[in-house]
């Protein structure tokens, strides 16, 4: 998992210079220029985007190198917005790959010689991530790009992502060292994946016109043109791909049956969503649907968002990692690092939202705890930057607090205050002007209807109970026509109103559980306690998360978060005095070398609520069906019949995020993101083995392989 730097000697030209393989990283000339030259006009790039229909532009690149490539790209898509600002092309996406990135230090020292691209170049240097195998997703919303970075071997990293039956990618920058220093790369299994990935009419530009690259990539369905090079380089190859030529595409690009996420489209241009929830998920997701310009409604039972399980004043924000890259870890990695970039984005939008990134210490509390840890930090599988072994001094000095335990350090780690949080987010989505936010809907069902007999779209009726517990009849009915309108909604004498969209997203959280549409789901509500301790000393001294099998947060408003219970099944949220002293026993045989809660005064102040989790413990992201009906259709997967042959699910105008557990503040933001990627076509973050731990239709599919 944890990707090895590249090794760069900078030459008398000031170009940096791969050490491993003996090659340049762009030309000592004018790196700008030919990248200019080769990859934007050799993919004609600027007249393609002024003919360009739909709102996304996909760009891959098989070398990221110093990232060059990528700032030239965002700097002409950004010239091409200002020329363009009514243009319905609105958002570049930019794939790339890297085996061996370049440490911060020597990108940056590369990038230093191009002063053209300087502001490019710094918006990079401020979110280029760790050395963490996997995709980083980074969003430069000034530029309206988005760059995924996949940092590893390029054969391994290409299977891995997840394709429309059409294709993904719009153009290739075929980039990398040159076939004669790295042959490596440019092999068949390359040159199948680029026509696997591609659409019919996608475009390719490389600096190299090495006969391995032409025959290669003719044999898989692009028609090669040769071209002048760039600089001192005489050719340079260039192509198109067309899918009826091709030899591989349609073998490689059957995609997996029940787990294939592009069956449920939304139109950016004229659709609009209805969320139903109040918590982080519900908030994560209408934020990532106004990024790409969809109208959306949120709708949620209360007078205020974050009053379940999102509503504790103060919750710990750090990844649950193991000394194996499992599923579960890299999951809990790759949301960590994009949920911190997403809260950085809303403390700019809103800096006093209570927090603090004060690091979080998971103490080795006990003998096993301790050896699984060693393991852990033995295993050279996580960057020290991510997570690492600290030793009793450090643990202490970071704490703040005399400890007698070794643990692990994770530095971007800390707390926040989720609803705090929750209301900044919905708020920054109000800014665009995109987010309605409707009080006091509480969902009750919704039916599809087909706008013909004949037609494929259909638009979705959603009933919800409107006005509060104390309302009368009449209060509730004029709240209904005061907050819903009589544009987007039918209102009825039961106090129901009905809203009209075209796609419904249910982010209810513990409340899935009492929802009929959920049925056919595996949900586990689990109730949690958590303690407000008055501040106090020693914990007054506290200056970091305290994580074991409880956790303690420094002081918000003279309290502390001290927590928690895990009680299966348990929907109550009323606050239980022996759950208390569960609480404080946990954390004083936890601590139990130290005096540091055995004599803490408690006045009983605390709050319980609902999480929803699932059996495997991993979130549920995706299209919503009844999996019970659908079960008999995938029967043949228990005698083996693979997966590519497998039908796909149908098209569904329904899709949920549940399941988010006691991790919300770590997946949430990431989990919408691949929520709504997958609705508007576009590269999904995630690689396809992490796509199908959270997909909603594993539990059927699992069930269907063992023959149940």
């Amino acid at each position: 998992m944890k990707s090895k730097h590249a090794q760069v000697e900078f030459n008398d030209s000031g170009t940096p210079v791969a050490t491993h393989f003996d090659d340049v990283y762009f030309s000592n000339d004018s790196g700008i220029d030919e990248t200019q030259h080769v990859f934007i006009e050799g993919n004609d790039l600027p007249s393609r985007w002024l003919m360009w229909e739909k709102p996304t532009f996909v760009i891959a690149e098989t070398g990221f190198g110093t990232g060059l490539n990528f700032l030239v790209a965002m700097h002409a898509f950004n010239a091409f917005k200002a020329a363009n600002p009514k243009h319905p092309l609105k958002q570049l996406f930019f794939i790339t790959t890297e085996k061996f990135p370049l440490p911060q230090h020597d990108m940056q020292r590369a990038l230093s010689a191009f002063p053209a691209l300087k502001l490019e170049a710094d918006a990079l240097s401020a979110k280029y991530p760790m050395g963490l195998e996997g995709c980083h997703r980074l969003d430069f919303p000034e530029y309206s790009t988005t760059l995924d970075l996949w940092m590893g071997d390029v054969h391994e990293l290409l299977p891995q992502w997840h394709c429309p039956q059409n294709g993904l990618i719009d153009a290739w920058f075929l980039d990398g060292f040159a076939p004669s220093k790295n042959p490596d790369m440019w092999t068949d299994a390359l040159f199948s994946q680029m026509a696997r990935l591609s659409k019919s009419g996608t475009t390719f530009g490389t600096f190299t016109a090495a006969g391995i690259v032409k025959r290669g990539l003719a044999a898989v369905g692009f028609t090669i043109k040769k071209r002048n090079g760039f600089g001192r380089k005489r050719d340079m190859l260039t192509g198109v791909f067309d899918d009826a030529n091709a030899q591989v595409p349609t073998k490689l690009r059957a995609p997996q049956g029940p787990y294939y996420r592009y069956s449920n489209k939304v139109n950016v241009k004229t659709d609009n969503v209805v969320v139903v929830g109040s918590g982080l998920g519900a908030a994560s997701t209408c934020l990532s649907l106004v990024k790409r310009g969809i109208k959306t409604t949120l709708c949620f039972d209360g007078d205020i968002p974050a009053t379940g399980a999102s509503g504790n004043p103060q919750g710990g924000f750090y990844p649950q990692l193991h000394s194996e890259a499992s599923i579960a870890s890299r999951l809990q990695a790759h949301s960590f690092l994009y949920a911190r970039q997403c809260y950085d984005d809303v403390l700019r939008f809103q800096p006093d939202v209570p927090h603090a990134f004060c690091g979080v210490i998971q103490l080795s509390f006990n003998e096993k705890v301790a050896t699984r840890q060693t393991k852990l930090g033995a295993s050279e599988i996580w960057p020290d930057a991510l997570v690492r072994l600290i030793d009793e001094d450090e643990v202490s000095q970071k704490a703040n607090l005399s400890l007698p335990y070794a643990g692990l350090w994770i530095e971007q780690g800390g707390w926040l205050s989720p609803p705090s949080l929750v209301n900044a987010m919905i708020a920054q989505a109000e800014a665009t002007g995109l987010l309605e936010v409707k009080t006091n809907h509480r969902y009750i069902r919704h039916t599809e209807v087909r706008h013909s007999d004949t037609s494929k779209n259909k638009t979705l009726h959603i009933s919800f109970e409107v006005g509060s517990n104390t309302d009368t009849a009449s209060t509730i009915n004029e709240k209904a026509k005061a907050k819903s309108g009589q544009e987007d909604a039918v209102i009825d004498a039961s106090s129901e109103v009905t809203l009209f969209a075209n796609h419904l997203i249910l982010t209810l959280g513990a409340g899935a559980v009492t929802s009929d549409v959920f049925a056919s789901l595996p949900l586990r509500p689990v109730r949690g306690q958590v303690e407000a301790i008055p501040t106090q000393a020693p914990i007054s001294e506290l200056n970091t998360v305290l994580c074991h099998k409880g956790y303690m947060t420094p002081a918000l408003n003279q309290r502390h978060a001290l927590g928690s219970t895990y009680l299966k099944n348990d929907l109550s949220t009323v606050v239980r005095e022996e759950e208390t002293r569960t609480n404080l026993l946990t954390h004083e045989k936890a601590l139990e070398n130290t005096a540091l809660l055995a004599e803490l005064q408690h006045d009983g102040e605390a709050r319980a609520a609902t999480r929803l989790g699932s059996p495997d413990h991993q979130p549920v992201v995706g299209a919503l069906h009844n999996f019970d009906v659908l079960k008999d259709e995938y029967s043949d997967l228990g005698q083996g019949k693979p997966l590519q042959q497998s039908p796909l699910l149908p098209s569904s105008c329904v899709s949920t995020l549940t399941c988010l557990g006691s991790r919300g503040l770590t997946t949430a933001p990431l989990m919408a993101e691949v929520l709504v990627s997958s609705l508007c076509d576009e590269p999904l973050p995630l690689n396809n083995d992490l796509l199908n731990a959270v997909n909603t239709s594993r539990f059927m599919t699992r069930q269907a392989i063992r023959g149940e």
